[in-house]
C-alpha cells in the first residue's frame, strides 16, 4: 500500500519513567477486595507479545516501561501523549542506560505512554530517567483510502502490517474480531482519539470464553466490530475499527484489555482476515515470529 509517509513531519517529544502508584484495595466486578499491580513503572516480567491475561495480582498491566510527559500539568495535554505514534523510535537520554534505543508501543490513559526496551536495558533504567521519542505519524494517509482514519500509528508499523486491497476494500490482518457491545471504559470520553485508549470489557467470564478473549496478547492487532473511532470512540452499525492491545486485563467492572484505535472506517471500506501473528512485537522485530503460537 502507498502512503504519504515522505511528507510527514518528524519531531522530538519527551517523557520520564513514571513511578508506580497504588489506590490500595479496589473492588472487582463481583465484589471482592483486590490489591493490584500493573500500571506505571518498569515491568521486568511483562513485555509486548505476552498474554494480556493470567498474571497474578495484575490489573491493567502495562508492558515494558511507562513514561509520562511533563511539559504541561495534565499528561494528556503533553506533546508526548498527542504526537507519539506506535512504532516510533525511543531513546534514553539520561541515566545509566543513556543512548539505548527502544520502541513506543501505545498510550494508556491511566498511567500514560509505554515503551519497549530490550531486557538488558530494563536492568539499567531507573524511575524518572528521560526518554525521547522521534514522533512521526500525524497526518498519515493511505493512498486510495483517504477516508479511512489513520491514527497513532507510525508509517513504519503501517507498512509492516501487510495491508492489501480487494474490490475497493482495505484488508487488514487481525488476531481477533471483538463485538462492539463488549467495549467499555473509554467510550465517548474524549473526541481526541490520540490521548485515550478504551477497554474490551472482561467482566463476564462466559463472554471471555465465548470469544476467546483469554488468548489476546499485548500488541495484538484486533478488529472492533460496529465501532467508528475517527473523532472519539463509539458505536456505528457496520463500521469497523482496528486497534492495538496496549495494556492487560482487569476485573474491575467495565474494564479489560486496552485498545489504541489505529484505523477506522465507515461501512464497506474495510474488512479483515485472521492472522494469529498479527502483533506489533512480530511486525517490529521485538520478538521472533514462532512457527506455532502457543
Amino acid at each position: 500500500m502507498k502512503t504519504n509517509r515522505d511528507s510527514l513531519i518528524i519531531t522530538a517529544v519527551q517523557g520520564v519513567i513514571q513511578p508506580p502508584s497504588s489506590r490500595g484495595y479496589t473492588v472487582t466486578w463481583d465484589g471482592r477486595p483486590k490489591l493490584s499491580v500493573g500500571t506505571a513503572s518498569i515491568s521486568y516480567t511483562v513485555q509486548v507479545g505476552d498474554l494480556a491475561f493470567g498474571q497474578a495480582g495484575a490489573d491493567h498491566i502495562e508492558p515494558g516501561v511507562t513514561i509520562q510527559g511533563r511539559d504541561r500539568s495534565v499528561p494528556s495535554e503533553c506533546a508526548l501523549a498527542i504526537l507519539a505514534c506506535i512504532g516510533n523510535e525511543a531513546k534514553v537520554i539520561s541515566g545509566e542506560a543513556k543512548g539505548a534505543k527502544g520502541v513506543y508501543t501505545g498510550r494508556h490513559a491511566g498511567s500514560d505512554d509505554m515503551v519497549w526496551f530490550p531486557n538488558e536495558v530494563l536492568e539499567k533504567l531507573a524511575l524518572l530517567d528521560k526518554i525521547q521519542i522521534r514522533a512521526c505519524g500525524v497526518g498519515l494517509e493511505i493512498e486510495g483510502f483517504e477516508d479511512v482514519r489513520v491514527n497513532k500509528i507510525s508509517p513504519r508499523l503501517l507498512h509492516k502490517m501487510e495491508l492489501s486491497e480487494k474490490g475497493g476494500q482495505l484488508i487488514v490482518p487481525v488476531t481477533k474480531e471483538v463485538p462492539g457491545f463488549l467495549m467499555g471504559s473509554g467510550i465517548g470520553s474524549d473526541p481526541c482519539v490520540e490521548t485515550n485508549d478504551y477497554d474490551i470489557q472482561t467482566t463476564c467470564p462466559e463472554y471471555v470464553a465465548k470469544y476467546g478473549l483469554q488468548e489476546i496478547r499485548l500488541g495484538d492487532i484486533v478488529a472492533i466490530k460496529d465501532h467508528y473511532c475517527a473523532y472519539g470512540r463509539g458505536r456505528y452499525e457496520g463500521a469497523m475499527t482496528i486497534g492495538v492491545v496496549i495494556h492487560g486485563w482487569s476485573d474491575s467492572s467495565g474494564h479489560g484489555p486496552g485498545i489504541n484505535p489505529v484505523l477506522s472506517a465507515l461501512p464497506g471500506r474495510m474488512r479483515i482476515k485472521k492472522d494469529l501473528h498479527a502483533n506489533i512485537a512480530f511486525y517490529l522485530g521485538l520478538r521472533k515470529k514462532p512457527e506455532i503460537l502457543i
